[in-house]
């Protein structure tokens, strides 16, 4: 099982991480896989906060998509973030960078329909 975390600050801004080349590089939400027996809510929660440094209220999206990869098959659960608006993240070696891009500039800026779709719910949730 995996999370997959929008976080978003009023504008509403919505955070975008790169990841490095080594990683498949592009822009991307907290992704991460859970712990043996850990609930999807927490494992959302320990994500983002181990990713960005970020904590707060974070909500389902009620947004569940299956995926094969090459370490094998995933069930990743989606989950918003909302931040105050002055928050910033402190990132884990797992990113390069990070921008806060209008939902227009994060939606164009992602590859994966799963991101979008991810997206869209969230901020049908603001």
């Amino acid at each position: 099982m995996k999370a997959l975390v929008w976080i978003v600050r009023p504008g509403p801004e919505v955070l975008l991480l790169k990841r490095p080349e080594r990683r498949g590089g592009g822009e991307h939400p907290v992704t991460g896989k859970a712990d043996d027996g850990e609930k999807p809510l927490a494992c959302a929660e320990r994500e983002a906060f181990e990713e960005t440094g970020l904590r707060g209220d974070v909500e389902p999206l009620h947004v569940v998509h299956r995926y094969r990869a090459k370490k094998g098959d995933f069930e990743e659960h989606a989950f918003l973030l909302k931040v105050p608006r002055k928050a910033e993240p402190q990132l884990s070696s797992e990113h390069i960078s990070f921008r806060w891009a209008s939902p227009d500039e994060a939606l164009a800026a992602l590859h994966w329909k799963a991101h979008r779709e991810t997206l869209e719910a969230a901020l049908k949730k603001l």
